[in-house]
């Protein structure tokens, strides 16, 4: 079942430059989809087109068949596809963690029971419900992007959007936060779509799109993509390590740091062991 559906889709900011040029992709409902490329390559604008932040010049965007254009289904829309930002600190509203999770809830309307419902399942989801009465103030930056990413769940969203929401983790803040992505994605059916810069997370979606100038250049699986080192690399982009080694020393099929090790361990003819 397709969640999303991108179809002919163009767009630029000024008559010069078109950012996306006759953009086409679905997405399927409970997928876990990376979409990568280099600065400016058009990534935040797609992705910002799979909610209504922004509407296409050209072509048409649907989410659960609901056309973005259309103004008076803008919040159903918002309702089923939920974005969150790079910088959590430009998301934060609220002064304790909980009310930063019930704002969203609160503006739909619903009963006190149920938003309680709401902010205690999303809190628990990400693994932050002992925090509901700190203050994002006083969290680490993997701590606060979950309470954003929980904001996002309170509106029971079937699609959660993260437009590199991992840039400003440190390592251990990214590795939570993936792990928290993962979790949702497997666990709870919601689709994920993570635009990132970081190859080591595209590796850990089902499915990898990239984008160069505004085009859709490369769409498959991880091992599809990044088996195709010397592309990735003449688009400005890192493969992952263990891909990058792996090529350099003749090795095919490689994409994850386990697999590099038995790689490397069978080439040396199992001296390792």
């Amino acid at each position: 079942m397709k969640i999303l559906n991108v179809e002919n889709v163009s767009f630029s900011y000024s008559e010069k430059e078109t950012v996306l040029k006759d953009i086409n992709l679905t997405i399927e409902k409970g997928s876990f989809t990376a979409i990568i490329g280099c600065n400016g390559s058009g990534k935040s604008t797609l992705a910002k087109h799979f909610n209504a932040i922004l509407l296409p010049k050209s072509g048409a965007v649907y989410v659960k068949g609901i056309d973005t254009r259309d103004e008076k289904r803008l919040f159903e829309i918002r309702s089923a596809a939920g974005m969150v930002f790079q910088n959590p600190d430009n998301q934060m509203v609220a002064a304790i963690a909980e009310d930063e999770v019930a704002f969203a809830a609160e503006n739909l309307g619903l009963e006190r029971n149920e938003i309680r419902r709401r902010v205690d399942e999303s809190l628990r989801a990400v693994g932050m419900e002992e925090y509901a009465l700190e203050s994002p103030a006083h969290m680490s930056g993997g701590q606060k992007q979950r309470i954003a990413v929980a904001a996002a769940l309170a509106m029971e969203p079937e699609c959660l959007i993260l437009d590199e929401s991992t840039a400003m983790l440190d390592p251990q803040g990214r590795a939570e936060l993936m792990q928290t992505i993962k979790k949702l994605n497997r666990e709870n059916n919601i689709t994920v779509i993570l635009i990132t810069h970081y190859m080591d997370e595209a590796v850990q979606a089902d499915r990898v799109i990239v984008i160069d100038g505004g085009e859709i250049v490369t769409d498959g699986t991880p091992r599809a993509v990044f088996e195709d080192v010397e592309k990735i690399r003449s688009l400005g982009l890192d493969v992952p390590q263990a891909a990058e080694l792996a090529h350099e020393l003749g090795l095919t099929g490689v994409l994850t740091a386990d697999e590099c090790v038995n790689a490397v361990d069978k080439l040396l003819g199992g001296a390792g062991r």
